[in-house]
């Protein structure tokens, strides 16, 4: 059954959230040439969250407005300043902006108020306790973000292009047979763009359902890839878009996409990771947790509100 893929805006922006540190900055190094090759704007985007409140002497929360004050005003200074900087590397639009107000939802405002399409942000790919400022703000803004987000590991910047070069040309996209995951397929042509470029298709079947499949007339390898794969790659592949399919049988799905990245030289993986949590965290959450934390390439997390029915068995 042929599932209609669904149409990625051309982003009309892009935003990367900043926070005064070299880390948040690292995302720029994708952003500026991924803002070239689709013809975006440039949103540099700072929230301002005011200090906690200071407990004095054991009584009531003091905020301290001074305090407060010397923050926000450094903090729209650095938003300024960043944004002429960004300027002059690039031919594109540039802007800063600056709100006040909780990190996410100021965030999240940004976006819809630009009419971004893309979302580009460092994280410290760390998890628990040590998912402070980046970490944290990416995490949560993932689970509610409405457009793709490009999550970029600080601990080492993206790999060096030459000038006027593509920031990915080959992307590596795990499906399911669902249609929340295959949202990522169009999401990751998006992000390619229309010149020469190599997508795989990656689908990993449970040890389970390989045993439960033994009664078929082939391998359950071979009936993946002629009943779903190849009519998803049909769909998908373009004259400049090399289209290749991968299937695993593995139980640890994260483990086969690590690998997968390294088999296939890809740049960046592209899944599907919308409004995912507790116990729903199967398949797509805690995949998508574990490659953002620990992939050696940026991640595209692509949300999607649509339903996850399952396109094949």
């Amino acid at each position: 059954m042929d599932v209609a893929l669904v149409e990625v805006p051309v982003y009309g922006a892009i935003v990367v959230p900043v926070d005064g540190s070299r880390l948040a900055e690292r995302a720029l190094a994708l952003a500026i040439p991924l803002a070239e090759q689709h013809g975006a704007a440039l949103v540099l985007a700072h929230a301002h969250e005011p200090p906690l409140p200071l407990m004095v002497g054991g009584g009531a929360p003091v905020r301290d407005a001074a305090l407060d004050a010397t923050q926000r005003a450094e903090a729209v200074l650095y938003t300024e300043k960043l944004a002429k900087r960004v300027a002059k590397l690039t031919r594109v639009p540039v802007r800063g902006l600056f709100r006040d107000g909780k990190v996410v939802p100021a965030l999240a405002t940004l976006v819809r108020e630009t009419h971004a399409g893309l979302v580009v942000m460092s994280t410290h790919g760390r998890g628990g306790f040590q998912r402070f400022w980046l970490g944290s703000v990416a995490d949560a803004f993932v689970r509610q973000a409405t457009v793709p987000v490009l999550l970029v590991r600080g601990t080492r910047p993206p790999a060096k292009r030459l000038a006027g070069a593509a920031p990915f040309v080959r992307a590596l996209v795990p499906v399911d047979g669902s249609r929340r995951a295959e949202h990522a397929v169009e999401a990751a042509k998006g992000l390619l763009g229309r010149g020469p470029a190599r997508l795989t298709l990656l689908h990993v079947v449970h040890p389970m359902s390989a045993l439960a499949g033994q009664n078929l007339k082939r391998a359950p390898e071979e009936e993946v890839v002629a009943t779903y794969l190849e009519p998803l790659a049909r769909r998908t592949a373009t004259p400049t878009l090399d289209v290749r399919l991968d299937v695993k049988v593995e139980a640890n799905v994260a483990r086969v996409v690590m690998d997968a990245v390294e088999a296939h030289d890809a740049d960046v993986i592209a899944l599907a990771g919308q409004g995912l949590s507790g116990v729903q965290r199967l398949l797509v959450g805690s995949v998508a947790d574990k490659l953002i934390r620990t992939a050696p390439v940026p991640v595209l997390v692509v949300p999607t509100h649509a339903e996850g029915a399952t396109i094949h068995g």
